[in-house]
Order: C-alpha cells, then sequence, then structure tokens
C-alpha cells in the first residue's frame, strides 16, 4: 500500500508539472490543458488500484489533448512560414520584374546617351572635314596667287 502511495503520489506530481507546463502556452490552448490536467490530478488521487488506473488514462487523454493542442499550433505555425515564403516569393518576383524594368530603361537610356554622343562627334568630324576642305582651297588660292605674284615679278 506503501508502494501506491507513492506512485500515486509521483504521478500527482507530474499531473502538477503538466499543468504548470500547459496553462503557460498561453493561446495555444493552455485552459483546456489545464482542465484536463486537473482531471488526471483528481484521478491520480485515489489509492486504489482502479485509481491508478484512471490516472494514466487521464494523463494519456492529457499527452493527446495537449499533442492535439500542439499539433494545432504547429500547423498555425507551419501555415505562417507558408504565407511569409509566399510573400518572399512574391516581392522577389515584383522586385525582378521592378529590376527588369529598370533595367530596360537604363539600356535604352544608355544607348540613347551614345547615340547622341556619336551623333556629335560624327558632326564634328563632318565641320572638321568641311574646314579642312576650306582650308586645303584657301591655301590652293593662295599657293596659286603666290605663283601667280613670282611669275609677274621675274617678268
Amino acid at each position: 500500500m506503501e508502494a501506491g502511495r507513492d506512485h500515486g503520489a509521483k504521478r500527482m506530481r507530474a499531473a502538477m508539472s503538466n499543468e504548470v507546463g500547459t496553462t503557460s502556452q498561453g493561446s495555444a490552448g493552455g485552459g483546456v490543458a489545464a482542465s484536463s490536467g486537473l482531471a488526471a490530478m483528481t484521478a491520480a488521487a485515489t489509492e486504489t488500484e482502479e485509481g491508478e488506473e484512471m490516472a494514466v488514462v487521464a494523463a494519456e487523454a492529457e499527452e493527446q489533448m495537449g499533442s492535439a493542442e500542439t499539433e494545432d499550433h504547429i500547423q498555425r505555425i507551419l501555415a505562417a512560414i507558408d504565407n511569409y515564403t509566399r510573400q518572399v516569393s512574391e516581392m522577389l518576383d515584383a522586385g525582378r520584374a521592378l529590376f527588369k524594368d529598370l533595367a530596360a530603361d537604363f539600356e535604352e537610356r544608355l544607348c540613347s546617351i551614345h547615340r547622341e554622343r556619336l551623333e556629335r562627334w560624327e558632326e564634328e568630324i563632318r565641320e572638321l572635314r568641311a574646314r579642312d576642305a576650306a582650308n586645303e582651297q584657301a591655301r590652293a588660292l593662295l599657293h596659286n596667287a603666290q605663283l601667280h605674284l613670282l611669275h609677274t615679278v621675274r617678268d
């Protein structure tokens, strides 16, 4: 009978520690677990073998309740993970699209700047060639005038 009391006391302490652990679960359903822990504590207080068997059954029921609550909480966490992953994926897609648009705009603008600069340099080359042609004509005219003056002075 003494061993039965020790065993019952151990079950009561275990039930009480389960109650303390489950009531701290907060939104995970700790209130329900606490009431089932109270039932387990009451069942564990009986000193008969039948009472010990009831305490074991109550403790198993509490574990299943706690497990169901824990599974429910885990499912909420997994749903939050899925939601967060989906949001991150959407942000990545939006960022890729934004950077793709920015890259296209950047490329277009850079090509436009390059084209404008090349056009200015080509215009500068045309002006240089036109000036050079005008200078060559003027040099040729001056050279001819010089030759004419030299021939007239010698004659």
